[in-house]
């Protein structure tokens, strides 16, 4: 406080004497005053410098101050090193941020780099295939097309595994894949429902879960295809990542969550596929040939399933599959009810007696309740777990012959890990379990159900299915249709004539004319 007032007095002093040099502006009265005040400030200061000098010099006789001398000494060492490394670290720093920055780009590079080749190689095969054609008749250049594409399916490997699902609807649904023009063997052909399938083999929801490629997926020589799950209102499924791949196993685990656009995009994206298909066939010239006509569904060559699910948040399970039954049923040749998927909370209750009888009533109701023409309301189906005690079973069969369900769908993906997927890390992750560990456990619940309703409701067997050979494991075991998804995402388009030629393969050799003869052969 003492030096602040100092450096008043010494101010208000010099402002005083400055305004000193004006005489006529200053009284004479003042001059006394600005005298005493100018010594006065003058002898404190002198003072003040005096004692601080004093102060100075005791201050550096003490032990203690030389004692802080040193320490500070000391800290002015250690900043200096402090501010060394500093340097040294940021320098580092940067050069890491560097090494990755860098490595990123190559790596960006090498995402180009495959996707130019992925490109380049689809073109010639395009170019190629045209040279081709020219030269072979229609069923020769098909078969090569589907072949060709077995050089284009391992590029969708270095993707990640929701991107590649991505582009392979967006390719089905623009028509860059190849289209069946050779007919089915006869010996595949059934009628179930009252529908005509060329063969048995379907593709199962969950690949086209928003009904954008129905027509290039049923191109490729299925025998039908079921779109969904289609939920109500549209929701955006689980957090990414979902699906995690197990290539050396040919096993796939994912945790979507009922991802769909809702019922209202399906419906007229389906609408407008039906109205398309109505007035090509109204404005036809020439008749389309029988074979062609008996095995045509609702979306054209092929019948066409409509997998219905519920919301997420939903709190009336049974007025969401009401929904979807007044909303979609008209564009469905099936309807299937999914209850048995692990990824949705609460949704596997609803496979309990009652309140599967409950949801199923409900549901039948909602479909009779709509006028249908000659052709009668699409028959609806279940589709269940694998996980399923034996008493779960036995219910389910009571429920389904009570109420004179059309079908069953087993089975869906399992939370289980049986080995050797239970040795790989990503088994950790939670979501269903398809792909071929998942064949055995599903063809066992196939079995058990058929002899459980008797043979009397026709079962669609899914799960691991991956060979002609598997497809025929299933029919024997009580399957009337086939479907495969995982095996199909790995294997591409090539799969597919593939697993038929193999199918009639097998049903030959063990002296089978038809596919109705092989049904439930395992169980007689």
């Amino acid at each position: 406080m003492g030096s602040r007032k100092l450096v008043r007095d010494l101010f208000s002093s010099k402002q005083l004497l400055l305004q000193l040099v004006q005489p006529q502006q200053v009284a004479e009265s003042r001059l006394p005053l600005i005298s005493s005040n100018w010594i006065l400030s003058s002898r404190r200061f002198s003072d003040r410098n005096e004692s601080s000098k004093n102060v100075q010099g005791e201050a550096q006789s003490d032990p203690k101050f030389k004692q802080s001398i040193n320490e500070l000494k000391g800290k002015a060492a250690d900043l200096k090193f402090a501010k060394e490394e500093l340097k040294m670290r940021t320098k580092q720093t940067t050069e890491n941020l560097y090494k990755r920055v860098d490595g990123a780009w190559k790596e960006a590079e090498a995402s180009l780099k495959k996707g130019r080749l992925l490109t380049g190689a689809t073109i010639s095969l395009l170019i190629a295939g045209g040279a081709y054609a020219s030269t072979v008749d229609e069923a020769t250049f098909c078969g090569w097309l589907f072949n060709a594409t077995k050089l284009v399916n391992p590029f969708f490997a270095f993707l990640d595994a929701e991107v590649a699902h991505h582009l392979a609807i967006t390719a089905a649904s623009r028509g860059w894949v190849p289209r069946e023009k050779r007919p089915d063997p006869s010996i595949l052909g059934l009628e179930v429902w009252g529908r005509k399938f060329s063969n048995p083999i379907g593709l199962a929801a969950g690949f086209d879960k928003n009904a954008v490629a129905v027509e290039g997926l049923l191109g490729l020589g299925f025998g039908f295809v079921e779109v969904g799950s289609v939920t109500p209102i549209p929701q955006d499924g689980n957090p990414k990542p979902r699906i995690f791949r197990l290539r050396e196993e040919g096993a796939i685990i994912n945790r979507c969550g009922f991802n769909s656009e809702g019922i209202v995009s399906v419906a007229k994206r389906l609408g407008a596929q039906h109205g398309k298909r109505k007035l090509a066939e109204s404005t036809s010239t020439s008749p389309a040939p029988d074979d062609e006509v008996k095995h045509q569904g609702k979306a054209g060559p092929g019948i066409l399933g409509v997998n219905l699910g519920k919301n997420k948040t939903s709190e009336d399970a049974a007025a969401d599959y009401v929904q979807g039954v007044h909303t979609l049923s008209q564009y469905a040749d099936y309807l299937v009810i999914n209850i048995s998927s692990p990824n949705t909370p609460g949704l596997r209750k609803l496979q309990g007696r009652k309140q599967l009888k409950d949801l199923i009533k409900k549901v039948q109701a909602a479909r009779d309740e709509m006028q249908w023409g000659e052709e009668g309301p699409p028959p609806l189906l279940v589709k269940i777990a694998p996980d399923l005690s034996k008493q779960d079973l036995e219910d389910i069969a009571a429920v389904a012959l009570t109420l004179r369900l059309d079908g069953l769908i087993i089975s869906n993906t399992t939370i289980s890990r049986p080995d050797p997927v239970s040795t790989y890390p990503v088994a950790g992750e939670s979501g269903g379990l398809s792909g071929k560990p998942l064949f055995i456990p599903s063809t066992n619940i196939l079995n058990e159900m058929y002899i459980l309703t008797r043979g009397r409701i026709p079962l669609v067997g899914c799960g691991g299915v991956s060979s002609g050979e598997d497809a025929y494991k299933k029919i024997r075991a009580g399957a009337s249709l086939v479907q495969l998804y995982t095996a199909f995402a790995y294997g591409g388009p090539a799969l597919i004539p593939q697993i038929k030629a193999e199918l009639a393969e097998c049903l030959e050799r063990d002296g089978f004319k038809s596919v109705h003869e092989a049904i439930g052969a395992d169980c007689r």
